[in-house]
C-alpha cells in the first residue's frame, strides 16, 4: 500500500483508523476554520500569524505642533499572533500575542516583543484600535496605542500607527503594517502497515503540528517529533494507534 500512497490536501484533517483498517482505507474528516463576512467587515475565527510588511517602520523624534526633527525613521521586521477573543454589533476585538520584532537602533540591533489587542468595527464607517505594551531588548514596558482611527487597507490586513504620546511632541511611533499568513494544507499518506505520514509545504513562517482525539475538547497537543525535509515538504511520520486523531497546523511564533 505505500507504493500507492495517497495525499489529500486539508487545512485541518481528521483521521479515524485502526492499524488493519489502514491497510484498505483511510477515512477523513474535515475540520473548517475560515474568514466569514460580518456587519463590521471580516472576522478571523482562528489564531492568525501575521508578518510586518516592508512599510513598517519605527520613528523617535517631534511631531506637529513641536518643531524639532524626527530624529529616527528605520524599518521593522518581525511577526505577531492574533486570536478572536470577543466580538458584539460593533466590533471584534483580537488578543494579539507574540510580538517578536527586528529593528536597528543607532547601528545597534533591537528585539521589541510585546502583547496587547486590537479591535475593528463601527456602527457606519470602520475603524481600528491598536493598543500595545512593548520592551525593547528586555527594557522597561512601554504602552503604546493608535487610539480608534480609521481602518484603512480593510481588515484582515493592519495598517496603523501606534505611539505612546499620541504622536503629539516627543514621541515614539511604531508604523504597523501587517498582512496574514497563509497556513500551509496539511496532507496525509500512509507509510506502511503501521503508521502514517503528516506533510505540509516548507514556509519561511514558523508552523507547529499539533493532534487531538477530541475537538470539542480543544485539548490540543504539540507533536514533538522533528519534520523531516524532502524537497520542497516537513514530514513527520506518527504510528497508528487506535481511536480517532486530529491533525492541525498552529501559527509557531519565533
Amino acid at each position: 500500500m505505500s507504493a500507492n500512497r495517497q495525499h489529500f490536501p486539508l487545512d485541518c484533517l481528521g483521521l479515524n483508523y485502526n492499524c488493519l483498517a489502514l491497510l484498505r482505507r483511510a477515512v477523513f474528516v474535515t475540520v473548517t476554520w475560515c474568514t466569514v463576512a460580518a456587519s463590521s467587515g471580516q472576522v478571523i475565527s482562528k489564531t492568525v500569524l501575521y508578518r510586518l510588511n516592508p512599510d513598517s517602520s519605527l520613528e523617535q523624534g517631534c511631531f506637529p505642533p513641536c518643531e524639532c526633527p524626527v530624529t529616527l525613521n528605520v524599518p521593522v521586521k518581525g511577526t505577531f499572533l492574533l486570536t478572536l477573543t470577543n466580538f458584539d454589533s460593533l466590533f471584534n476585538t483580537y488578543a494579539v500575542t507574540d510580538v517578536n520584532w527586528s529593528v536597528t537602533i543607532n547601528g545597534a540591533p533591537t528585539v521589541v516583543t510585546g502583547s496587547g489587542t486590537y479591535k475593528v468595527g463601527g456602527e457606519f464607517a470602520l475603524q481600528q484600535q491598536l493598543s500595545l505594551d512593548l520592551q525593547m531588548n528586555g527594557g522597561n514596558v512601554e504602552h503604546f496605542d493608535s487610539g480608534l482611527v480609521v481602518d484603512s487597507p480593510p481588515f484582515p490586513d493592519i495598517n496603523v500607527a501606534i505611539s505612546t504620546n499620541h504622536q503629539y511632541c516627543l514621541d515614539t511611533v511604531f508604523n504597523v503594517s501587517a498582512s496574514p499568513v497563509p497556513t500551509p494544507q496539511l496532507r496525509v499518506g500512509l507509510a506502511g502497515a503501521h503508521a502514517v505520514t503528516v506533510s505540509w509545504a516548507v514556509s519561511p513562517e514558523p508552523f507547529v503540528l499539533q493532534e487531538c482525539s477530541d475537538i470539542a475538547t480543544g485539548a490540543w497537543t504539540t507533536i514533538t517529533n522533528a519534520p523531516t525535509v524532502i524537497g520542497q515538504l516537513n514530514q513527520v511520520v506518527l504510528a497508528c494507534s487506535s481511536g480517532k486523531k486530529f491533525y492541525r497546523l498552529q501559527p509557531g511564533g519565533n
